[in-house]
């Protein structure tokens, strides 16, 4: 019989402790380790740049590293979307995602799906959106507006945000249930509508946390509320819905990664915006929007998204159908 040699009988078993303990030395993966992109496809200043600031500074401070916000406006709200087709998928570059990222695939050739090549991270809020006018306008509820639109169809200026927002939609669908007619005016952003409004150049808005600051000067004020609810701001203020029209704007937004993040650096990211999101300083400024907090963890906004995007191609194709999109 031939025996091994001692060394070589004891060759695999030190290897594998070598292995073992040189495992054991090496350090923990610690992410992040550098500063994280936060893309928010607004323009600067608007509410959804507003809050997002104040969450990327309280989550980064649970990191232990900057989240550095990157504006990206434009392209109805999808820069943001398209732009982690091409990221790394590690974790290092996220996105706030509004609802236009739902719609817009079914309207324009985008890089992105959005069944397949995100990683939903977390839902955060939805914007508040109530029909604004001057303080000196002539109507003072949703009532007198319809009635004076039914009297003059078409004349009455309404401006909003992209002329595939979800704030055109919603009016395009109000006007389908109701027979109204006004005359949609499409802006880039809502402080381009919001100077319009405020310099007589439209008669009213959909406004959300933008109009606030001049409602609460008395330069504004809301007619009726497109929530599902009163709001807390405003209690005594009635949704369309009490006013008999079945009509919200629902635009919540949250942020998202490129596809195939690592479920534990997901688990991260998610837990520090949610404590963000949590923290007095976003209710601060969420209240200062007259928004509130809409939140949903990684699987339930998955779905929400995916149901999103589902419900979207219904709107575009009725709006195709009566030649909207023409």
């Amino acid at each position: 019989m031939k025996l091994l040699s001692p060394l070589r009988a004891l060759g695999r078993p030190l290897l594998a402790a070598t292995l073992c303990l040189a495992a054991a030395a090496a350090p923990a993966e610690t992410f992040p380790d550098r500063p994280i992109t936060l893309i928010v496809p607004y323009a600067v200043g608007g509410p959804t740049d507003q809050h997002l600031r104040i969450v990327a500074q309280e989550a980064g401070k649970l990191l232990g590293q900057p989240i550095v916000i990157e504006n990206r406006p434009g392209a109805n709200g999808t820069n943001g979307a398209a732009a982690l087709v091409r990221a790394t998928p590690d974790g290092y570059m996220l996105a706030a995602m509004p609802a236009t990222v739902y719609r817009e695939p079914y309207v324009n050739k985008v890089a992105y799906d959005p069944t397949r090549s995100f990683s939903y991270i977390i839902q955060l809020s939805d914007y508040a959106f109530g029909l604004a006018v001057k303080a000196d306008a002539p109507w003072k509820t949703w009532k007198d507006f319809a009635a004076d639109a039914a009297k003059r169809p078409g004349r009455i200026n309404v401006g909003s945000t992209g002329a595939l927002g979800t704030q055109r939609i919603v009016l395009d669908e109000i006007g389908q249930t109701t027979g109204l007619q006004v005359n949609i005016i499409p802006f880039k952003g809502d402080a381009e509508v919001t100077n319009a409004l405020l310099g007589g150049h439209i008669d009213a808005a959909p406004l959300s946390g933008v109009a606030v600051p001049h409602v609460d000067a008395g330069k504004m004020r809301y007619l009726v509320m497109f929530t599902p609810e009163r709001i807390k701001r405003y209690p005594d203020l009635p949704t369309l819905k009490e006013e008999g029209v079945d009509a919200t704007i629902d635009s919540p937004y949250g942020i998202a990664g490129p596809a195939g993040i690592d479920p534990a650096r997901v688990t991260r990211i998610h837990d520090a915006f949610k404590a963000a999101l949590e923290s007095p300083a976003s209710q601060r400024v969420l209240d200062q929007l007259n928004q509130q907090v809409n939140y949903l963890g990684p699987d339930d906004y998955k779905k929400f998204a995916l149901a999103s995007y589902a419900r979207e191609k219904g709107r575009i194709d009725r709006l195709k159908a009566k030649g909207a999109l023409d």
